[in-house]
């Protein structure tokens, strides 16, 4: 962070259960994906997703908003727990999904989108709990199955 930020924009990124600093996320995003009674306390600003495993808040903003795993209609893959482990969620493809394409023949995307769907439908903004594409974290596991072949 550039030494202009002051140290208020620092804590705000920082996650308020477990201090870990957080990914902005925007409010579509977290709109979409909590349970139907939380909508009403989703505002229009950004959110922070907190990527540590062992926390139970998903979401958090500036303002002292919350929303933990309890809240969100969907497992976030990277928690402990979650089950199914989606790692494209568009299209529901599980990380199980895409190691069994690896063992299968599949050695790369392109590969692992014929054989699973993943990453075609293209609605991540509303769909991806950090409201990016999933390209990243399926070559990951891509490339962790094919470390274990």
């Amino acid at each position: 962070m550039s030494s202009c930020c002051s140290s208020q924009e620092n804590v705000s990124k920082v996650c308020p259960v477990c201090g870990r600093e957080g990914q902005i996320v925007k409010s579509i995003t977290v709109k979409n994906l909590v349970i139907e009674e939380e909508v009403k306390r989703v505002e229009e600003r950004d959110y922070y997703i907190c990527f540590n495993p062992e926390c139970e808040v998903v979401y958090f903003d500036n303002e002292g908003e919350i929303f933990n795993q309890q809240q969100i209609k969907v497992p976030i893959w990277y928690k402990k727990g979650a089950d199914p482990k989606y790692i494209c969620y568009c299209a529901r493809v599980t990380e199980d999904e895409i190691i069994d394409a690896v063992t299968n023949g599949a050695k790369d995307i392109k590969s692992v989108m014929e054989m699973t769907g993943a990453m075609k439908e293209g609605k991540c903004l509303i769909n991806n709990p950090t409201g990016k594409c999933c390209h990243q974290e399926v070559k990951k596991v891509i490339d962790k199955a094919l470390e274990s072949i």
